[in-house]
């Protein structure tokens, strides 16, 4: 079982969002990964911001999230990183080199195109286009990660 980290600054809002909608879709495809989410400058046991979980509720999903911050231990847990801007990826790949990791995970930008703005302070419009832009993204991404339902799950659902 692979371990996906989403990572974004405060960890209230971008990446606990994308961890909740990609814990949707795996559920709804048995994907077998384990999902977390981190911020490089977060307040430990912030609540996801209310236009966020607003935002998820529109889709069904109900996040119960409290922020962490990136920690050696959830790097080295972790088989890919998913960060949300360039700097994000930059820093996080420094962070590893000064652990000297012996292998390291990959560190990839959520979007190969762009970043994605912190949409906090912004508006809910912009957290209920992001929620739209995840639900793309994430698809794509898990299929580069070539990973599939569990042989299990096949069995039971041919």
């Amino acid at each position: 079982m692979k371990t996906i980290l989403f990572v974004c600054t405060g960890n209230t809002c971008r990446s606990p969002m994308a961890a909740a909608i990609t814990r949707q879709y795996a559920l709804q495809h048995k994907l077998p990964i384990t999902l977390r989410s981190a911020g490089l400058h977060a307040r430990e046991g912030d609540t996801i911001t209310p236009e966020a979980e607003f935002a998820l509720r529109q889709i069904g999903i109900t996040e119960n999230h409290t922020s962490r911050g990136l920690s050696r231990e959830i790097l080295e847990s972790s088989h890919v990183i998913f960060v949300m801007e360039a700097w994000q990826a930059e820093a996080i790949e420094a962070s590893m080199e000064s652990y000297a990791f012996p292998c390291p995970p990959p560190v990839r930008m959520l979007d190969h195109g762009a970043d994605i703005v912190d949409p906090l302070g912004r508006g809910q419009a912009v957290y209920d286009e992001l929620v739209c832009r995840f639900r793309e993204l994430i698809p794509a991404r898990l299929s580069e990660l070539e990973i599939s339902a569990t042989a299990e799950s096949r069995r039971r659902n041919p």
